[in-house]
């Protein structure tokens, strides 16, 4: 009599102590909103994928886990790169850069463009350019040099960007991406520029990439889905992704790419990573009975003394 009320005591204590665990793994449960830090975006319009089954449109960034990361090497990144945007350039399309500031003087423009690149080193896919442009008007009268008055030539402003994008929400992501890294550059992402693009600012096979996989929180969110998804092959599923595509929630772009992972952003100021390395989750459900970690249950035919 005395073991089996022990039994029952215990059987009721191990419910109370489920719900409890339940209740902690998913403190949102409550409706409280999701911010993206926390792997979900934002309640906004248009955040309904519509697709269950679409790997690239997943609604919550949780589900995805990386597989590989591929960095390109010989990314020449590593110099600013200079060019007149008062020059006519036939084979030329319109495109939009960053911008990182106005300059008077080219040696400015210069250091600028120096202190960007030693700070976003490891985050650049895109070149650092300083566009000189003779039509820009000065913003002081001009002045006798040597009595000599200043040619048209030395009326020259000195633009310091970031691209090209070929997209402008692309451009606008990327912008909030970089603003969210350091507060040591002003960057205004409400405002983008956009001008002819020159061929010496073409970059071809740049991109790094990254395999993406299903994470066990993926995994277990789509098991029980009405789809009936076939548990091997959801395991099985990869998808090599670019930065510049877009992936997960709508408006999101992979920004960059780096040995830390797969950087998202939104045009809407949202900063998502899919980290390289994470913590295995233990749910129970995942792990086998004799697995480290695994709930220690007594076997349903164990006799009761």
């Amino acid at each position: 009599m005395f073991s089996s009320l022990s039994l029952f005591s215990m059987d009721i204590f191990a419910e109370q102590k489920k719900d409890s665990v339940d209740t902690l793994q998913d403190p949102f449960s409550r409706g409280i909103l999701k911010p993206p830090q926390y792997g979900s975006s934002l309640d906004r319009i248009k955040s309904k994928n519509g697709r269950m089954d679409d790997f690239r449109a997943l609604d919550d960034f949780r589900y995805y886990r990386v597989l590989g990361i591929y960095e390109n090497e010989s990314k020449p990144f590593s110099d600013a790169i200079e060019v007149n945007t008062s020059e006519k350039n036939a084979a030329s399309y319109n495109a939009y850069y960053i911008s990182l500031g106005t300059f008077f003087e080219k040696t400015l423009a210069q250091q600028t463009s120096r202190d960007f690149i030693a700070t976003f080193n490891m985050h650049l896919n895109r070149r650092a350019i300083i566009a000189a442009n003779k039509s820009s008007p000065r913003a002081f009268a001009d002045r006798d040099v040597k009595n000599k008055k200043r040619s048209i030539e030395d009326k020259l402003t000195y633009e310091v960007e970031y691209g090209p994008f070929n997209n402008l929400d692309l451009a606008t992501a990327t912008c909030y991406f970089l603003k969210s890294r350091t507060n040591q550059f002003s960057l205004n992402c409400d405002v983008i520029h956009k001008r002819l693009k020159h061929k010496v600012e073409t970059m071809q096979d740049t991109a790094n990439s990254a395999s993406l996989g299903l994470s066990q929180a993926g995994l277990l969110a789509l098991k029980d889905s009405s789809l009936a998804f076939n548990k091997q092959v959801l395991m099985a599923t990869s998808a090599t992704v670019y930065e510049g595509e877009m992936l997960g929630p709508p408006d999101f772009f992979i920004v960059n790419i780096n040995q830390y992972g797969v950087y998202l952003a939104s045009k809407f100021d949202e900063v998502m990573l899919i980290p390289a390395v994470t913590f295995p989750v233990n749910t129970g459900e995942s792990l086998p009975a004799s697995a480290p970690g695994a709930p220690a249950t007594p076997p349903s035919n164990s006799p009761v003394k």
